[in-house]
């Protein structure tokens, strides 16, 4: 909540980039970068009531090596020394089709046998459902396949326990945190079958029913010890290991004409990753000239394991998935040297430069070891003219983390869909050179804007593998060009306690198909994202609304023989909040006013997009309106 106060600031949550120090995002805690991965950035900080904060630094350009490389701007939490603090909140949720459900959490900062720790649980259970769903299926030459009535409610639900504890230990600060819980997502996917015509009043020709159930248990541990060997250098090392236990399964039951059973199958899948690392690095944190050195060294693996078996009447045939049972590893290590030099007071130069190296392993149903070796060079110019302007020129080289779960086998019963795994994948690499502007002035007002370029190679895309499946695979090269833009305008002057805040993200892209030999954006890429907020406080009575719009996006998805368009329509989200009542604030939120569509497209090609057009499906989705009431308060 205070984060998102700063004006012109906007949380990153990270990127998905190999090793600890790859993706650190932009927030600090008490000038360092928490030794997390579980939960993420802002899971950490849901942690800190805002009691214990005693301030929020706002940091243009860098002031250190290595901690949040790449970053424009910086936010750094300053935690007070407090005996006690908490925070709890209770929710209720009202979803479109009356339900109500409940979220609630509590946060404690105390001090526990000499340890100042920070710990929070948290627990939910939510329903998202679609309402007015249909899919219309049509043939090649525009003919109607099939129309289908569609229910799709899903629940998520969750508990997690998380702690932090501090204490001085060796001449340094020693850190611990964990966070151990269970996540559950559920789906009842109904759908009644009308083969060759719409609804006319008589009964529905088949039905289909799909139950995917998933959970998982997931468990982390780390240590953070710090401590200062010499003038202004900084010891640092870090451990973490993580692990999760996740089982899936899917029923598909089929019944034509509905009440008489066609056929049945069941798709179960059991994935076990788990990941260690240990990082050191040194650091001088004054002077002008400010060097670090540092090695890591990290271990990832994913146990998949699956298994698809289908029943039409005849007895349970079990369906053969290439790489279906694998075991996937890999042992990676780094070395890297970074520096930031404060010429003057209006330059700041920084330079880095990692080198990686690693070995993949795949075993069980497919076989293959692969090594890989890479430089990772960095370099910006950051140069403040005046007080309220910045500009920063930045070139760094990353290299993406896979996901194991593509090397193995998987299915997607909603559309019909089966993937084979793929033991030759390789890391993605990405070249990224970017301008940024940063604009402040002492009214509160301000711009943040970066212009950027990458050249991206081992690009993930799907295609036909060569055991004649589909499947992901290092497809080639692309080129992606956009901008991001937060502002900020208080509108005093206007409207009392009122602020106007926007993020704006541009993008596009080319991509060299392999299957079609076009040019194409990468899949999943949106064209503009567009959040436009406002909010009036009004202190002297306690009271405060505002409102978010966000625009219609459109997204392409590329799979091997299909190519699917995704849409979210407009959604107005408008609250109002007092601090009158019960010495905690109490807020009332509308979000999806009106409802929010989603429509989606695809298009099907055989025997794959390089041949001929197949026919297509129209899926229209409807989300209604959800009110939330929430009640915070701290102690």
């Amino acid at each position: 909540d205070l984060l998102a106060r700063v004006p012109g600031f906007t949380i990153d949550r990270g990127a998905s980039l190999r090793g600890f120090g790859g993706g650190a995002g932009n927030v600090l805690i008490d000038g360092e970068r928490p030794a997390v991965k579980s939960g993420g950035l802002e899971e950490f900080l849901s942690r800190i009531p805002a009691d214990a904060v005693e301030r929020v630094d706002v940091i243009r350009g860098a002031q250190r090596a290595g901690e949040t490389a790449g970053q424009s701007l910086i936010a750094n939490i300053i935690r007070k020394d407090v005996a006690l603090s908490g925070a709890w909140s209770a929710e209720l949720e009202r979803s479109a089709d009356g339900r109500v459900y409940p979220r609630a959490e509590v946060s404690v900062v105390t001090d526990i046998a000499g340890w100042t720790t920070t710990n929070k649980l948290n627990a939910f259970w939510e329903r998202f459902p679609f309402q007015d769903a249909t899919r219309i299926r049509r043939d090649e030459e525009g003919a109607l396949i099939q129309f289908q009535e569609e229910q799709r409610p899903t629940i998520l639900t969750e508990a997690f326990l998380a702690s932090e504890a501090k204490r001085v230990v060796g001449g340094g600060t020693l850190t611990l945190n964990g966070r151990f819980g269970w996540s559950g997502f559920y789906l009842d996917n109904g759908r009644l079958g009308f083969d060759g015509r719409f609804p006319d009043g008589g009964p529905p020709d088949d039905s289909l029913f799909i139950d995917f159930d998933s959970e998982f248990f997931e468990g982390e541990v780390s240590a953070d010890w710090t401590r200062t060997v010499a003038d202004d250098w900084s010891l640092k090392l870090i451990g973490l290991a993580s692990a999760r236990d996740i089982e899936q399964q899917t029923v598909t039951t089929t019944e034509a004409p509905v009440g008489n059973l066609q056929s049945t199958s069941l798709f179960t899948a059991e994935q076990k990753p788990f990941e260690a690392l240990a990082r050191a690095t040194i650091s001088d944190v004054g002077g002008a000239f400010r060097p670090e050195f540092g090695v890591e060294l990290a271990y990832n693996r994913r146990d998949s394991a699956l298994t698809l078996t289908s029943d039409d009447g005849s007895g349970p045939q079990t369906i053969t998935l290439p790489s279906s049972d694998v075991l996937v590893e890999e042992l990676r290590g780094e070395a890297f040297a970074n520096m930031v030099w404060v010429a003057s007071p209006k330059w700041t130069i920084e330079a880095g430069l990692a080198a990686e190296v690693s070995e993949i392993s795949v075993s069980g149903d497919a076989d293959n070891t692969q090594s890989f070796a890479f430089a990772k060079p960095s370099a910006a110019v950051n140069y403040t003219p005046t007080e309220g302007v910045q500009f920063r020129l930045g070139a760094r080289r990353t290299v993406g983390q896979l996901s194991f779960s593509d090397f193995a086998a998987s299915a997607e019963a909603e559309d019909d869909r089966f993937l084979g795994g793929n033991p030759d994948l390789g890391p993605d690499q990405t070249t990224r050179v970017g301008l940024t502007t940063d604009l402040r002035a002492k009214s509160g007002a301000a711009l943040n804007v970066e212009v950027f370029h990458e050249w991206r190679d081992d690009v993930l895309e799907q295609i036909v593998l060569p055991s004649g499946v589909f499947g992901v695979a290092n497809a080639g090269r692309a080129e992606v060009w956009g901008f991001d833009a937060d502002a900020s305008l208080p509108l005093s002057f206007l409207i009392p306690g009122g602020l106007l805040e926007a993020d704006i993200a541009v993008r596009d892209s080319n991509f060299d198909d392999p299957l079609t030999g076009q040019t194409r954006r990468i899949t999943r890429q949106d064209d503009v994202n567009i959040d436009i907020d406002f909010r009036q406080d009004l202190p002297e009575k306690r009271i405060a609304w505002g409102f978010r719009y966000e625009p219609p996006t459109d997204t392409e998805v590329f799979f091997a023989d299909e190519e699917s368009f995704e849409s979210r329509e407009t959604r107005w989200t408008v609250f109002a909040e007092t601090t009158r009542y019960f010495g905690g604030k109490t807020q009332l939120e509308f979000r999806n006013i009106g409802a929010q569509d989603f429509p989606r497209e695809r298009l099907f090609f055989d025997p794959d997009r390089s041949g001929t057009f197949a026919g297509s499906e129209v899926l229209e989705r409807d989300r209604g309106m959800f009110i939330t009431l929430n009640f915070t308060s701290q102690f």
